[in-house]
C-alpha cells in the first residue's frame, strides 16, 4: 500500500509518465559538434556504431549514452528518442526516463531564493470587560438597569492590519534534495480605545467606571464626571503586538523537474504582547460633601501588560508544483514548545490640591496593592501553521503569487483577560486602614490567540 501511496504521488508531481528504463548512474551529456561530423574510423576500421568507448569526444549530440559498467545500456521507449541527461535539470514539462530521477533534476532549477510577502491578516483580538459608563438619571454610573455601558464588554484588536513575511534559502548541491531557508513575519501594531469626557455643568449626563464592590457586595463605580460638582476624562486603550521568526530545514521526499515534496523541521519564535491602559483626569469645579475644595486634581492610572514568548521546534510539510507558467504550493507545519507569560500590572493615583504640591499613591481603581506587580510562568503550547500559494512564473527568476496564511498560538495571557472588576474601596488611594479583602487580585488567565488572512508577493530565484 505504501508503494501504491508514494506511486500516486510522484504521479501528482508529473515524474512518472515516462516508461522508458534507464540505468541508475546518469548517462554523460555530450558536447554539440558540427554536422558535418557523422562518422569516424576507429583504430582497427570498425565504424563509430560498434565504438568500445574510446574517442567519445567524436560522437555527434545526442548519440545514445553508453551504459556504465555492468549495467545495460539506455533504450529508447518504441517511437521515442534515446533518454538523454539534461545538464542542469531539465525545463518543466520535459518527460524524464524514470520516476524522481537525479538526472533530470529536482523542481526548482534555482539553488538560492528570496521572497517578500504583503500581508492583511484580521487576528482574534483581546476581551476588555466592562470600563466605562454613563447615566442620565443621577445615582452612582454602576452596571445597573437605567445606565448605560458606553466602552468594554467586547473585543478589540482583531481589525485586520498590514503586515510583512519575508522568507530567504539555499538548497545545498545540485539535486536540490536538502535546503536550509529562514523566516521573518511583522504584523502592524494595533491600537483601539476611546475617551470620554463631562464637562460637570448641570443636565450633562454623569461619566462612571464601574467595578464589583466586595465590602458590600453590590455593583458600584468610581465617578469621573459629576452634573455640578467634577469634570473629567476616562481614557481606554489597547494595543497589541504580534512578530515571529525561525528557520527551517529542507529534506526532500520526492520531486520531478515540475514539483517537488519536503519535509521541514527547524525552530519557530512567536512574540504577542499585549498593553491596556485606563487613564482618568479629575477637576472638582466645586467644593464636594468629602471638604474636597474646588480645583482639586486627581490623575488616576491603570496598566496591564502582557508579553507571549514562544520557542519552539517545527515539523511539517511543504510542496510545490509548476503547470505551464502557473504555481501552486502549500504548507502545514506545527510547532511545539514553551510558552513564556509575563504579566505586568502598575497603577498609579496622583493627587495636586489647588496651588499645592502633587502627591503620588499606589494604585488606581482595578490595580492596587493587592494585583500590582510582576508574575511570570510557563506553559506547553502549540502552534499550528497553514499556508497556500497561487503563482505566476513570469520569467524565469522571478515569481508573482498571492495566497492566504493562517497560524494560531495556545496558552497565551491576554492583557485584557488579568483585569479584575472586583474592588476593595477601602485600599484605593489613600488607604482608609478598614481592611477587607485583598481584591482586586491577579490570577493567570490565559486563552487562544489566531491571526489569518490574505498576501500577494514577489519571489526571486537563481
Amino acid at each position: 500500500m505504501l508503494v501504491r501511496k508514494l506511486g500516486l504521488l510522484s504521479f501528482f508531481l508529473g515524474a512518472g509518465a515516462a516508461n522508458a528504463q534507464a540505468p541508475s548512474a546518469a548517462p554523460a551529456a555530450y558536447p554539440s559538434h558540427p554536422a558535418a561530423v557523422q562518422q569516424r574510423v576507429m583504430p582497427g576500421g570498425s565504424p563509430q556504431g560498434a565504438h568500445s568507448g574510446r574517442y567519445s569526444e567524436y560522437l555527434p549530440a545526442g548519440y545514445p549514452a553508453q551504459a556504465a559498467p555492468g549495467q545495460p545500456a539506455p533504450v529508447a521507449a518504441p517511437g521515442q528518442p534515446a533518454p538523454v541527461a539534461a545538464p542542469g535539470g531539465a525545463p518543466c514539462g520535459e518527460a524524464c526516463p524514470q520516476p524522481c530521477p537525479t538526472a533530470c533534476g529536482c523542481y526548482p532549477n534555482s539553488r538560492v531564493w528570496a521572497s517578500a510577502e504583503w500581508l492583511y491578516l484580521a487576528t482574534s483580538g483581546q476581551a476588555l470587560p466592562p470600563l466605562v459608563t454613563a447615566s442620565t438619571t443621577g445615582g452612582t454610573g454602576a452596571l445597573v438597569p437605567g445606565n448605560t455601558l458606553v466602552y468594554g464588554n467586547q473585543r478589540v484588536n482583531n481589525e485586520f492590519r498590514n503586515g510583512l513575511l519575508v522568507n530567504a534559502g539555499i538548497w545545498f548541491g545540485d539535486d536540490r534534495r536538502f535546503g536550509l531557508e529562514g523566516n521573518f513575519l511583522y504584523l502592524g501594531d494595533s491600537s483601539e480605545g476611546v475617551a470620554v469626557s463631562g464637562s460637570g455643568a448641570p443636565g450633562t449626563p454623569l461619566i462612571a467606571r464601574p467595578f464589583f464592590n466586595a465590602v458590600t457586595g453590590l455593583p458600584d463605580s468610581q465617578l469621573v464626571a459629576v452634573p455640578g460638582s467634577l469634570a473629567g476624562t476616562v481614557t481606554v486603550t489597547g494595543q497589541n503586538s504580534f512578530i515571529g521568526g525561525g528557520f527551517n530545514f529542507l529534506h526532500n521526499l520526492c520531486c520531478s523537474p515540475c514539483g517537488r515534496l519536503d519535509l521541514i523541521y527547524g525552530y519557530q519564535y512567536f512574540n504577542l504582547s499585549d498593553d491596556v491602559t485606563i487613564t482618568e483626569d479629575l477637576l472638582t469645579t466645586t467644593a464636594t460633601p468629602g471638604g474636597l475644595p474646588a480645583g482639586f486634581r486627581f490623575q488616576i492610572r491603570d496598566n496591564f501588560q502582557t508579553d507571549n514568548s514562544f520557542n519552539g521546534g517545527v515539523i511539517g510539510l511543504a510542496g510545490e508544483r509548476q503547470f505551464g507558467a502557473i504555481v501552486v504550493g502549500a504548507r502545514a507545519a506545527v510547532a511545539l514548545g514553551n510558552m513564556n507569560q509575563v504579566v505586568t500590572i502598575q497603577g498609579t493615583t496622583i493627587a495636586t490640591p489647588p496651588g499645592g504640591v502633587p502627591t503620588t499613591g499606589v494604585g488606581g481603581l482595578l490595580t492596587q496593592t493587592s494585583n500590582i506587580g510582576r508574575y511570570e510562568q510557563n506553559e506547553f503550547a502549540v502552534a499550528p501553521m497553514i499556508g497556500l500559494k497561487l503563482g505566476v512564473q513570469v520569467t524565469k527568476n522571478v515569481l508573482v503569487f498571492g495566497g492566504y496564511n493562517f497560524i494560531y498560538l495556545s496558552n497565551v495571557a491576554r492583557a485584557g483577560d488579568q483585569i479584575d472588576l472586583r474592588v476593595n474601596p477601602n485600599l484605593i488611594p489613600p488607604p482608609n486602614g478598614l481592611g477587607g479583602p485583598a481584591v482586586p487580585a491577579f490570577a493567570f488567565r490565559t486563552t487562544d490567540f489566531w491571526a489569518q488572512g490574505v498576501s500577494a508577493g514577489l519571489r526571486l530565484s537563481y
